[in-house]
């Protein structure tokens, strides 16, 4: 079943989105038929008036509030009609925020933004399991929220850190380092390495590194680690 989706577009353009996007979906379509064009934008057009009544009327957002649209739809070119299928919609809504609310917090974060760009990321480990082959692995945590995992052999009095990955606060790939445990604990080595990965780190984007991060959490035959909502790009 066909799906349109609006990504993400100021409110006060939904309307157009929707009515651009559908119409490249059904390009070949319409384009053999000009009645079939009509219609569509009929029946868009039917969609953005009951939209207008929710978002609008309804949940008053403003038209600087981003939104993004998904709904399901059947094309019935016989009969020349969509068929909304009401029970997918999906809206999401992000609120704008008035200048004038953070205006201070600005003020003051830029008096400290060359230190915070230079400022080790507090990052902890926890460990998830062991491969069959003596490996082990780690998630990366900050707080108790999941960015990354790293899988490392232990040898004696080091541990080789084979390869890691986070997608929080950077999306960065980290890999082939010797750590000398000294004493400490595998956990603590790896959280002061890793606490160095913004100099030393190969900076990718969010799907490499989610690639790494997941191929890494299936030798243990765990669920993938999901992109975040607010990671995915507009559309």
């Amino acid at each position: 079943m066909p799906e349109l989706r609006s990504g993400l577009v100021f409110a006060a353009g939904y309307a157009d989105k929707l009515r651009r996007t559908i119409f490249a979906q059904l390009r070949e379509q319409v384009k053999k038929d000009k009645e079939l064009a009509k219609q569509v934008a009929l029946y868009v057009g039917r969609l953005n008036r009951a939209l207008y009544t929710l978002l609008v009327e309804e949940l008053k957002v403003d038209k600087f509030d981003v939104v993004r649209i998904t709904i399901s739809y059947e094309l019935d070119e016989v009969n020349k009609a969509i068929v909304w299928k009401w029970d997918t919609l999906k809206v999401e809504i992000y609120k704008r925020i008035p200048p004038e609310t953070y205006e201070e917090a600005l003020k003051k974060f830029v008096a400290r933004a060359p230190t915070l760009a230079v400022e080790v990321v507090k990052y902890n480990v926890s460990k998830i399991g062991e491969t069959f082959d003596g490996d082990l692995i780690y998630s990366i945590k900050i707080d108790e929220k999941e960015v990354g995992v790293v899988e490392v052999l232990p040898v004696e009095d080091i541990v080789v850190l084979k390869k890691a990955a986070v997608i929080e606060p950077v999306t960065a790939i980290f890999e082939k380092a010797k750590i000398e445990l000294k004493g400490r604990p595998i956990e603590d080595a790896l959280v002061e390495q890793l606490s160095k990965i913004m100099e030393i780190a190969r900076h990718v984007d969010t799907g490499e590194a989610l690639q790494v991060i997941n191929a890494i959490r299936g030798r243990l035959q765990i669920a993938p680690l999901e992109k975040p909502v607010e990671m995915e790009e507009a559309e």
